[in-house]
């Protein structure tokens, strides 16, 4: 969508082929028993300009926070509550307050520096390692440090941290550091109706031409060029110039032998990968008191869980149930042999030791396990396999978050950056009137933060002896 509008706004006529029957892909919203629901929540950090600008320009207003929660189990209401590092004082609250001791929260904060603080000529070598093998060489980090740290990314990006680049965890946190406030925002309602409806009625506005139950079997190849595709239904659709806006593993299905001769380099998709981040929404006939309006984490458990009540926070039908409780499965792996019921009663039992509710509190359970529609995960060594916007073949261009971009993470920012480079470049190669490029999110310069991990050595090292003695300790103490 967001490719054919920028295409079609600079006067290219526009024809959008799309399989389903919806547009949004795996971001939007599927109908169940009358009513849609989530692939999962959905959140919109500060560090989005493309995405904010666009919601926007639709007229949606989102919901800002400046804050989550850790819950333990057995502890609700009690939370531990992290504010984002938009100030001294939020840094501050978070070294008092953490879920960690603060000798450990200030090891956090000072690998977090130390890891942004890298400079980019070493991108070969952060691409190459994990964000856990990162961290486990710095002198300073202690288990308790690296296991929170684990705990936190595999709940943001559904990718555990031994798996995740190095080089994408630094991005990551350098855009969170410099785009603190607001620390994330929600939208008012679900994705399809708020988001997703309202751009496609843009895209329509711009003339772009939508053909829904279009599946695209093949690219078909002739004088070194795409001159056409061809449907499951046997129609030839042509045109002058073609981009594959679907995710990777639908794109590497056409990379046959006359499109890889072409371009061998598409072939690297098949190096990619991608898993599950489930989603279970579980409504409540009684509203749970003690939940807070942010987002929740639950600290420890086995599926990666966290959720946010939207009842609050969404324009609601009469009769809806008071409570509506959106979770993702960061960790949906162990489940994905079971069947939806046996992995919707693993879920909820884990739900159940972290939330007072009963059976009979239950107004309705919806797992979406999302294993067909899996996201693509930055794993080590990711980078030099994702496909360029534009590609060797002269009229094929590539977009979606798999798609090499600045922001360099599977999410919705990364998917409309790769988009308008890829619609971007298409203009340039047909001499058309310039798109400008992505807007790209801001970091603070590297001196400065150099400057800020020289300054915390001397706290780093006072922490790591507190750190040290106090394991010893623990270790010391007997037991009964």
């Amino acid at each position: 969508m967001v490719a054919a509008r920028a295409l079609a706004q600079r006067g290219v006529e526009v024809e959008l082929l799309e399989r389903s029957s919806r547009l949004g892909g795996k971001a939007g919203s599927d109908e169940r028993d009358g009513r849609l629901v989530e692939h999962g929540y959905h959140v919109f950090p500060r560090w989005y300009p493309n995405v904010r600008r666009l919601v926007s320009e639709i007229g949606t207003e989102l919901i800002d926070f400046d804050r989550y929660h850790y819950l333990s189990r057995g502890q609700f209401p009690r939370v531990v509550t992290v504010r984002g590092p938009s100030d001294l004082g939020a840094i501050w609250h978070n070294v008092r307050h953490g879920i960690l001791p603060w000798y450990h929260t200030v090891l956090f904060f000072g690998f977090t520096l130390d890891m942004i603080s890298r400079p980019l000529s070493e991108k070969r070598l952060l691409d190459r390692v994990s964000q856990i093998g990162l961290m486990r060489q710095a002198w300073y980090v202690t288990d308790e440090v690296a296991e929170l740290n684990q705990e936190n990314l595999l709940k943001a990006s559904a990718i555990p941290a031994y798996d995740m680049s190095a080089m994408t965890a630094k991005k990551i946190g350098g855009f969170w550091l410099k785009e603190a406030s607001p620390f994330l925002s929600v939208l008012p309602g679900d994705l399809q109706t708020t988001f997703i409806a309202p751009l496609e009625a843009k895209v329509r506005e711009a003339g772009v031409r939508v053909r829904f139950g279009a599946e695209v079997a093949r690219l078909d190849v002739d004088g070194g060029r795409v001159r056409s595709v061809t449907l499951t239904d046997g129609e030839v659709v042509t045109a002058d110039a073609f981009v594959l806006a679907v995710p990777f593993e639908v794109a590497r299905r056409f990379v046959d032998g006359p499109v890889f001769a072409l371009d061998p380099s598409l072939g690297n998709m098949h190096q990619l990968e991608a898993q599950p981040m489930a989603s279970l929404h579980v409504r409540l006939k009684k509203k749970l008191e003690g939940v807070p309006r942010e987002h929740v984490f639950f600290h420890g458990g086995d599926y990666g869980l966290s959720f946010i009540d939207v009842a609050p926070l969404w324009e609601r039908a009469p009769g809806d149930p008071p409570t509506e409780l959106s979770f993702i499965a960061s960790n949906y792996a162990p489940l994905k042999s079971l069947s939806t019921e046996d992995a919707t009663k693993a879920l909820l039992d884990e739900v159940r030791a972290y939330l007072p509710f009963a059976d009979e509190d239950v107004h309705d359970v919806v797992l979406n396990s999302n294993v067909e529609v899996p996201l693509f995960i930055n794993t080590i060594g990711a980078w030099p396999n994702r496909p360029e916007a534009r590609t060797k073949i002269p009229n094929l261009y590539v977009a979606g978050d798999h798609a090499k971009n600045e922001v360099d993470l599977a999410c919705m920012e990364g998917a409309v950056s790769a988009s308008l480079a890829a619609a971007r470049a298409l203009l340039e190669d047909a001499s058309l009137p310039e798109l400008p490029g992505p807007e790209a999110p801001r970091t603070w310069p590297r001196p400065l933060l150099v400057a800020g991990r020289v300054a915390m050595a001397p706290m780093l090292a006072v922490c790591t002896v507190v750190a040290r003695i106090a394991g010893a300790l623990r270790t010391e103490r007997p037991t009964t």
